[in-house]
């Protein structure tokens, strides 16, 4: 565990070799610092969140019992196809963002553009990030208008602009008919499936911010059997391996 005090120290002697200091007001300084130390509160914040959830050394569930129910989730893709990589999220979450805006991109364009593979996104806000559960709402309540994934991209790429006074701003930049979309955000009406997605991933042994699911999808249960599960933001080539297995065994069936 790093010690909130530890980190801000470390980055107070980069900041003075780097020579920036120099530059700064003691204004500005601690600004950054203040910023600093709700950053690393946060994580802290995600860290005793996560231990709550699952005691340690407990066994994640076996892929063979797995299976997710995506037919309510925002998916996009070629509809034939029934290999499902199913992203487990955030979007408040670094992590989550960081994925999104260098990974997701190279899966896009091989895996879900070329039809191979469909893309389902579930919610999974966490508790410490204060404008998630608000920003999942927005996104399914986007989705009622077919614009999840254009509103999706935005967020994630405005992850500190996602306070409730906000979010209009970027679902009119998104093309959202912002009357309907307020009207379904105001009412909380998808909080309930918000709930039902966090209890799903629960059940499969979520416990971090982002997980993904490689699995076949059954279209008329709207059910996937997992076939592989991946942990973080990891490079292009583990999606690549577990997509271009995951298509090996379904053409195999």
């Amino acid at each position: 565990m790093i010690r909130m005090s530890n980190c801000v120290s470390r980055v107070v002697i980069v900041l003075l070799t780097a020579g920036t200091l120099s530059a700064q007001t003691p204004a500005q300084l601690k600004h950054e610092l203040d910023a600093l130390r709700t950053r690393v509160d946060a994580q802290q914040k995600d860290i005793e969140a996560l231990k709550a959830q699952r005691p340690s050394g407990a066994a994640l569930p076996s892929l063979e019992s797995l299976q997710l129910k995506v037919d309510k989730s925002p998916i996009r893709g070629n509809a034939r196809s029934r290999v499902v990589l199913v992203e487990v999220s955030d979007f408040e979450c670094p992590f989550c963002g960081r994925h999104v805006r260098q990974t997701a991109p190279l899966i896009q364009k091989d895996y879900v553009d070329s039809g191979k593979v469909r893309h389902a996104f579930v919610n999974f806000p966490l508790a410490s990030h204060r404008n998630a559960f608000k920003a999942a709402e927005a996104g399914l309540c986007a989705n009622d208008q077919g614009r999840f994934w254009d509103l999706h991209d935005r967020m994630f790429a405005n992850q500190t602009q996602l306070a409730a006074p906000l979010l209009p701003s970027l679902a009119t930049a998104s093309g959202l008919q912002t009357e309907q979309w307020r009207a379904c955000l105001d009412s909380s009406r998808k909080r309930e499936q918000i709930e039902a997605d966090q209890a799903m991933a629960s059940r499969a042994g979520v416990s971090a911010t982002p997980t993904f699911f490689v699995g076949i999808l059954d279209p008329k249960t709207g059910s996937v059997a997992v076939t592989e599960r991946i942990i973080g933001a990891k490079p292009y080539a583990v999606f690549q391996r577990a997509l271009d297995e995951a298509l090996a065994r379904k053409d195999a069936q």
